[in-house]
């Protein structure tokens, strides 16, 4: 599988896939359109000899903290490792563009992305109180550098 930025042309077979997928977030050509313009969403396409089988779309929230907005891959192409490739790249995506963290919400019922989001290293944070499609969610985390985190011990 090969993992490319995803271009104009690219919309009209990535967004049904999306459509499917988060159909709560009620995308539409001119919406996908404006992602791929905007410097802090980058969207990437999944190939398979040649066929688009899946997505990820990324999200800088600010200077160190991104998000996963999406990714997804097609039915007929799960349980084969390419959703596993595709968190992999994200993640290494991200770390080179220096991001500290990585955010994902997964709907708590969803056990098969918790469990692709744990391989990949991500921990749960907490609960949202709000709610898609009418189901509880999760924010997942990946601290690229928990070594910063750590609070220096000092002896007196």
């Amino acid at each position: 599988m090969e993992i490319l930025r995803a271009e104009k042309k690219d919309v009209k077979e990535i967004l049904p896939m999306i459509q499917k997928e988060f159909a709560y977030a009620k995308m539409t050509p001119e919406k996908t359109l404006r992602r791929l313009r905007r410097k802090n969403f980058r969207i990437f396409k999944a190939v398979e000899a040649g066929k688009i089988i899946g997505f990820l779309e990324l999200e800088k929230l600010d200077y160190n903290l991104a998000r996963i907005n999406g990714l997804s891959v097609s039915p007929e192409h799960r349980k084969k490792g390419f959703g596993k490739q595709l968190a992999k790249f994200a993640v290494n995506y991200l770390e080179k563009k220096n991001i500290r963290r990585i955010i994902i919400l997964v709907k708590q019922s969803n056990s098969e992305a918790k469990k692709l989001y744990a391989e990949t290293g991500f921990k749960f944070m907490r609960l949202l109180e709000n709610k898609i499609e009418n189901e509880t969610i999760e924010e997942l985390e990946l601290n690229l550098h928990p070594e910063e985190d750590e609070t220096p011990s000092y002896i007196g």
